[in-house]
């Protein structure tokens, strides 16, 4: 087609000129007759030019031509007919893109990298407040100013979702998230989680009450039982009276442990303000386990375990030293408990060691390990790695979820790494603007 319309604008030129050449012979002027023809098949080129300028400016309609000008029109009025489809089905993909988050039950904001609004949802509206004729392009901030937003958003680590009560309406709470996208721009998901946290709240005031309501009870029977224990009785009877006792005393252990357990999850105390040492703190959670000895609910006593304490450090930490505390003695207890292979005493270590971004604190044993499929569920309530052995040896099954949660008021994790047949190491990092030294 293309070698076609060249044939036919060169035909075309080669004709006017010939036509003008014939003519300007007749008046024995070849040459000007030529010299005209070819001005003639400029002017006319132009001509065609000009209408192409106008119709591609929408100035006019499209060229009438069989030469170059009308092969392009047409080229251009293909492709033109092809973006249109292009644009039209993008189009009604991009609609429904946008009935789909306008249909979305959480708020969706769109923001360029300074914090204006670009675009938001009807859900945002209702979560937040905004207003389609007025808040876009409106500062995120300008919106929503709660200090701890402000915070979140101007900090620009966006690795944790952040909670809040809404600016618009009382008693809601929303979760919000930024993700980076694209260059130059963010999408921030604004979720209502207020259900989620009154059943929270309901399952925490539960456990407190009940574990509140049970210690009595509990403290009643105990004194009986050991009222009992001091008579005569028989040894059949006696045997039944020690059972319940050490029932009784691992039921007031779980009662204790749900009550801690609900007051970590329910401190509300911010990073702590308060700095301690924590070589002390060690030293007397340790002093207090070296003497302790593990008993199976049968009555069997377990060798005496062997712990080393290479703790010896002049450091300070931010936080709050009671959990501190009870993250260490839930850590060395699990270990004299857990961390000992047949018939052998526990072997526990426990180490301080600089780390790249804070100090790292250690409990290790020799013990038989655990397998690796139990290990990204330790942390929870109840969790039994061996329902056998815990229920020889006994205990809440909540020593590991009360040291996840106290860690978290620390800025740290749980690390746990363990090979079966040599033992597990229980770690943690507190970060280094929570530490200082007392030499400073």
């Amino acid at each position: 087609m293309q070698q076609i319309a060249w044939q036919r604008e060169l035909l075309r030129i080669i004709f006017i000129v010939a036509t003008a050449t014939a003519a300007g012979m007749t008046f024995e002027r070849p040459l000007l007759g030529a010299l005209i023809g070819l001005a003639v098949s400029q002017i006319l080129m132009f001509k065609r030019l000009n209408e192409l300028f106008k119709w591609s400016n929408n100035l006019g309609p499209a060229p009438q031509d069989s030469g170059l000008v009308g092969y392009s029109a047409d080229i251009l009025i293909r492709k033109e007919r092809v973006l249109n489809k292009k644009i039209a089905r993008q189009t009604k993909q991009l609609k429904r893109i946008a009935e789909g988050i306008e249909s979305l039950q959480d708020g969706v904001l769109i923001v360029d990298q300074a914090g204006y609004m670009n675009a938001f949802n009807r859900a945002s509206c209702h979560l937040l407040g905004l207003r389609v004729d007025t808040d876009k392009g409106q500062h995120i901030t300008n919106l929503i100013r709660a200090p701890r937003f402000v915070k979140y958003f101007e900090k620009g680590d966006y690795s944790e979702v952040l909670e809040l009560e809404s600016p618009h309406r009382l008693n809601l709470i929303v979760q919000v998230q930024v993700t980076q996208f694209g260059i130059d721009q963010k999408v921030i998901i604004v979720r209502d989680v207020t259900e989620r946290q009154r059943v929270e709240q309901m399952r925490q005031n539960f456990i407190g009450d009940v574990s509140h309501e049970l210690r009595t009870p509990l403290t009643v029977v105990n004194g009986y039982l050991e009222m009992l224990a001091d008579s005569d009785m028989n040894p059949g009877i006696m045997r039944a009276v020690r059972q319940m006792s050490e029932q009784t005393e691992r039921m007031k252990s779980l009662v204790n442990d749900l009550l801690h357990l609900s007051k970590l999850e329910s401190n509300n105390a911010g990073i702590g303000n308060e700095w301690f040492e924590f070589q002390p703190l060690c030293a007397v959670s340790v002093d207090q386990l070296r003497a302790y000895t593990p008993v199976s609910l049968t009555g069997e006593k377990f060798p005496e375990a062997v712990i080393h304490c290479d703790c010896a450090s002049d450091i300070e930490i931010l936080g709050f030293a009671d959990e501190i505390s009870s993250i260490l003695s839930n850590l060395i207890t699990n270990a004299i408990k857990y961390g000992r292979k047949e018939g052998k005493a526990a072997q526990v270590h426990i180490s301080i060691k600089d780390h790249n971004h804070g100090i790292e604190i250690a409990v290790a044993d020799q013990g038989e390990g655990i397998a690796p499929n139990h290990l990204a569920h330790l942390t929870e309530r109840f969790y039994r790695v061996d329902e056998s052995r815990e229920s020889t040896i006994g205990g809440s099954g909540l020593g590991l979820a009360i040291v996840r949660h106290a860690l978290e008021h620390h800025d740290a994790q749980l690390k746990i790494d363990s090979t079966l047949g040599r033992g597990s190491c229980f770690s943690f990092t507190i970060p280094a603007e929570r530490i200082r030294y007392k030499s400073q």
